[in-house]
């Protein structure tokens, strides 16, 4: 039985939480999920000791996900907040960003997912576009249907989003921020017909932009991606 540690930050104003769909997917495939809140980082502010706490906390466990939240401050990618930019949660970014670097050193692997794909990208040194639809995209934020398809991607023959979802390219979508500069070391596996990136891979990386955690009851082949996470 595997140890998946959860990243969580401000589920509203009030309290921490991420959304059940992710412990259940873990929990369905016989293994345990543990909850990381950035909460533990509320008072610490020297960033060494952010750093090993995040440490211990990786090390702790077999591998990551980093799951949905808001959007991440643009001043990390070096750019100014538009006027589209939504709710951020700035301690959780820090927080992710530390364990992104750990479970790096680690050689942990990591599913990120959504905002979890987006501070992926920026803790490797790449960008995000702040808002789709004022950046010529189509709207993906469709969020009243996040268990069933909003639309397709196109995913890249033999890469391991494409084999361990049987190919299942109906996603769901609830975001308004994506990639734009892609990190280095990591490598497009989908893309929906504008152009969003919508999933990103490297030996020890799945990351995606739809919500497999919300589809995965209705449709098994979405429980894919967390198989991967706990093999």
């Amino acid at each position: 039985m595997k140890k998946i540690g959860i990243t969580s930050g401000l589920f509203d104003q009030n309290r921490y939480g991420i959304y059940a769909g992710y412990s259940a997917a873990i929990t369905e495939l016989g293994h345990t999920p543990y909850l990381f809140s950035s909460a533990t980082f509320e008072m610490v502010k020297d960033p060494r000791i952010l750093d090993d706490i995040a440490s211990e906390m990786v090390s702790s466990v077999d591998s990551l996900i980093l799951p949905g939240g808001y959007d991440v401050q643009p001043f990390l990618y070096g750019e100014p907040d538009s006027p589209q930019l939504q709710q951020t949660d700035p301690v959780r970014d820090l927080f992710e960003i530390a364990a992104i670097k750990a479970a790096r050193s680690q050689s942990k692997k990591i599913l990120a997912i959504c905002r979890g794909i987006q501070i992926l990208n920026v803790a490797l040194g790449g960008t995000l576009y702040q808002d789709l639809p004022s950046s010529g995209f189509n709207n993906h934020s469709d969020i009243d249907n996040e268990h069933t398809p909003s639309h397709r991607v196109e995913l890249s023959p033999g890469s391991k989003v494409a084999k361990y979802t049987n190919h299942a390219d109906a996603v769901n979508t609830l975001h308004h921020q994506a990639i734009k500069d892609l990190a280095p070391g990591l490598e497009v596996t989908a893309r929906s017909d504008d152009g969003v990136v919508e999933a990103v891979e490297s030996e020890e990386i799945i990351g995606v932009q739809w919500h497999p955690e919300r589809m995965w009851q209705l449709d098994r082949n979405h429980l894919g991606t967390f198989k991967w996470l706990v093999e």
